[in-house]
């Protein structure tokens, strides 16, 4: 999913490079295939999704499936060049650089979005995207069918994640759309072979609607006993205090993600072990009113003890 704050602003660079050559790229794409790469082992039984080296060019793929999961937000399922003789490589974290060109205009549109399927998965990607009033590039996600093409670009770096074969507790925060790089990157984490990580993840949504991965999560949360725990902050009026209870309160919280939550979560983390190699403890994504209230000048984290190099924003 790719919200329109933060992590926009944060690929401008490539957004940027992007759209002065996106012209004639477009141009010149629409007759070059880039041949596909083999994965590192030689003979590997897949191959791996052949990303230009420049921005310059993209990739076309397939929409497979498109899925109404809420009101607001679609799972789309591209199909890779390769079929199932293919992954898409993309590494958790990281996001794709969407592009499209509005009908009698010059210059195209690029938004990035985090893929929600695995970097391994056989022969597909799937994007989580969330439909912005007026936004001309969620707008036009929605609306692909079935055979239509999309041309991404990237990726996209995320976040270089050192495994841990000690245990380590780490502070996974989303807001909203923002859940796609952090859903990515738990998963990355979690399913390491010889990664002991442990994390506690914190996702406000408006309202219980908004939680659209929550089986994905509770899936982890069985899958991984021990390594990660979830809980759900809703907002909206559903969060309200007179409001019914909205079930198991270590779960869900009424209310943003405040001061006293973010104690909590980092109370359930071992002192001794709060961090990864690098020295981070929290992983961010959300609006920048959420981001800044957790870890802007004066934020709430900061106010816990922790500094902003201890925080990586995606």
């Amino acid at each position: 999913m790719a919200p329109l704050f933060s992590r926009t602003s944060r690929a401008l660079p490539y957004l940027t490079g992007a759209a002065v050559i996106g012209t004639a790229g477009t141009i010149y794409l629409s007759t070059q295939r880039r041949p596909l790469l083999l994965d590192s082992a030689q003979n590997a039984p897949t191959k791996t999704l052949a990303f230009p080296k420049t921005m310059l060019f993209s990739q076309e793929l397939t929409v497979l499936k498109s899925e109404q999961i809420n009101h607001d937000t679609k799972k789309i399922t591209f199909s890779l060049p390769g079929g199932d003789g293919e992954v898409s490589g993309v590494p958790t974290g990281a996001a794709v650089l969407t592009q499209h060109t509005p009908t009698g205009k010059w210059f195209p549109v690029l938004r990035p979005y985090t893929p929600i399927s695995d970097p391994e998965e056989r022969g597909a990607l799937q994007l989580l995207v969330k439909q912005y009033p007026n936004g001309r590039a969620s707008s036009h996600m929605h609306s692909l069918a079935p055979g239509q093409i999309l041309r991404i670009r990237g990726p996209i770096p995320g976040y270089s994640y050192t495994p841990s074969q000690t245990p380590v507790d780490l502070l996974f925060v989303a807001g909203g759309a923002g859940i796609t790089p952090i859903y990515s990157l738990a998963k990355g984490v979690l399913s390491g072979a010889d990664d002991q990580t442990r994390i506690q993840l914190l996702w406000g949504v408006n309202g219980t609607r908004d939680i659209v991965l929550q089986k994905e999560l509770e899936q982890l949360e069985k899958q991984y006993p021990g390594r990660l725990q979830v809980t759900y902050c809703v907002s909206g009026p559903e969060g309200r205090p007179e409001a019914p209870s909205l079930g198991d309160e270590q779960k869900y919280k009424k209310g943003y993600i405040n001061q006293s939550v973010l104690q909590e979560a980092i109370a359930r983390c071992e002192k001794g072990s709060f961090g990864d190699a690098k020295g981070t403890k929290v992983f961010l994504c959300g609006p920048p009113t959420m981001e800044n209230a957790i870890a802007g000048s004066g934020g709430v984290l900061g106010q816990l003890g922790i500094s902003k190099k201890q925080i990586h924003k995606f």
